[in-house]
């Protein structure tokens, strides 16, 4: 391709400075221009060579880019995200979708009406050993899923906690941790009927939670457990066995176990588990270790998507529908973690 898709990115905090360097990797698309009202965004225009804009409206008057990257706090996402779509140019827009189920709504209305495509941020979804687990399971090598258990437990140093948003409601590992697990076991097992759900603050005493189990009820019948923690002393976490992120050790372990009539996954090193013979729990159970290289590029594979889907060569692999989805799921857990109700999705 002679031209590369020129995108803008608003917000430069932890994720943006991702997505920028994700940009700058990637083949098809190259960095406009960067949005941020903090001196930090002074230093790194100069650094990078791109023009700085202060606010959305700005941009917007001076030079439109082709695409636009949103990675702002979640109260400004409906805002920020609208002003992009009027104007027709697409959005990726980091997770969650929104902080409330409404906006996340109104988000969705924008991009329909405008006819502009919306991406949301689950960059797990661009993962070859994930994409090798969908194919997996669409092929019935499982047979009928029967349960999932997702481990999601690690802990989180002194310092972590510096930051007072962290210790406050929503900063919690239910929040910050599982709403990537969430998106990922309804985009491999289809939707969920009921949530149920309990939290505790029992070690650090914190307002916000420090471990929670989640129980989810697909509407196919298939039941899933997820339980997180960053309070345990634990290699068995997405974070730590997916090699996505090079901030972390690669311990070689699985942190997701599905479960069917037929065959057993687990991943992200990734195993089938199967009998050659009859079915039963006195005979060997075999496996196959399914050769997946690891990749620290999943980001940069978003951005190929993102930047074909605004060429029209491809449709958003992770949809607003999908966000508002992960959302509506992730406040039945916090309503059901309060009251010990199971909550119906509807």
């Amino acid at each position: 391709m002679s031209k590369k898709i020129k995108i803008s990115v608003v917000g430069i905090g932890l994720m943006g400075l991702q997505h920028i360097k994700a940009i700058q990797k990637s083949k098809l698309a190259s960095l406009h221009s960067i949005v941020e009202i903090k001196k930090t965004g002074i230093e790194l225009s100069k650094k990078l060579n791109v023009p700085l804009y202060k606010n959305i409206k700005i941009l917007l008057a001076k030079d439109k880019p082709d695409a636009v990257i949103i990675a702002t706090p979640n109260v400004l996402h409906e805002t920020d995200t609208v002003q992009f779509l009027k104007s027709k140019i697409p959005v990726l827009l980091e997770k969650p979708i929104s902080d409330n189920i409404k906006s996340a709504k109104k988000i969705i209305n924008s991009a329909r009406s405008n006819k502009t495509s919306i991406l949301i941020g689950y960059h797990r979804r661009h993962n070859s050993i994930v994409n090798n687990v969908k194919k997996i399971i669409e092929n019935k090598k499982l047979g009928k899923i029967v349960s999932a258990n997702i481990l999601c437990w690690l802990y989180k140093h002194k310092k972590y906690f510096n930051e007072k948003w962290r210790v406050s409601e929503g900063g919690g590992p239910l929040g910050i941790n599982l709403v990537h697990d969430i998106d990922m076991i309804c985009y491999l097992l289809g939707p969920v009927k009921y949530v149920q759900a309990f939290k505790s603050n029992n070690i650090r005493k914190y307002k916000v939670e420090d471990t929670a189990s989640v129980n989810l009820f697909f509407k196919s019948g298939t039941l899933c457990t997820l339980n997180v923690s960053d309070t345990i002393t634990s290699p068995w976490s997405y974070e730590l066995t997916a090699g996505e992120n090079p901030a972390y050790p690669i311990t070689d372990q699985s942190s997701y176990f599905i479960g069917g009539t037929r065959g057993s996954v687990q991943f992200p090193n990734l195993k089938l588990w199967y009998y050659k013979k009859e079915r039963s729990w006195w005979n060997n159970i075999f496996n196959n270790k399914i050769k997946v290289q690891k990749s620290n590029e999943t980001l940069i594979n978003q951005i190929d998507h993102f930047s074909r889907v605004v060429l029209k060569k491809e449709k958003p692999k992770v949809t607003g529908k999908d966000g508002l989805n992960s959302l509506i799921i992730f406040d039945a857990i916090n309503k059901s973690s309060k009251s010990g109700k199971k909550i119906r999705i509807k």
